[in-house]
């Protein structure tokens, strides 16, 4: 009788114990800091300078500047509208995963040197 008591006392305490432990709030930063490294979407307009299988180059003009070329990864997530034409103006949205530019939305406006009425 006497073992069966402070088996049951000691198996209270330990319970008591863990609720305790497990009724504590998580630190600051930890699932806060997990949402807010996510990146955010960045956009780019410019010109389509080359189309390939999975990805597709863009030449990107700024006033007095040189243009630059950015490529952008396509993946089976990533949301076309239009035709990825080489000379098509096209505004990319996208994210950077490891330095790669993964495009999320790609929306070509129209194509160069062509007038639609």
């Amino acid at each position: 009788m006497r073992l069966r008591t402070v088996l049951s006392l000691a198996t209270l305490f330990l319970t008591c114990f863990t609720i305790a432990l497990f009724a504590q709030p998580l630190p600051p930063g930890n699932a806060a800091s997990s949402l807010s490294s996510l990146p955010e979407n960045q956009s780019v307009s410019g010109k389509i300078s080359s189309v390939g299988d999975a990805a597709f180059t863009l030449s990107v003009s700024k006033e007095n500047q040189k243009p630059q070329t950015v490529e952008f990864q396509v993946d089976d997530k990533t949301r076309v509208e239009g035709k990825l034409a080489v000379g098509a103006a096209a505004l990319v949205e996208y994210r950077s995963d490891s330095g790669t530019n993964i495009a999320v939305r790609v929306v070509v406006t129209h194509r160069s040197g062509f007038s639609i009425y």
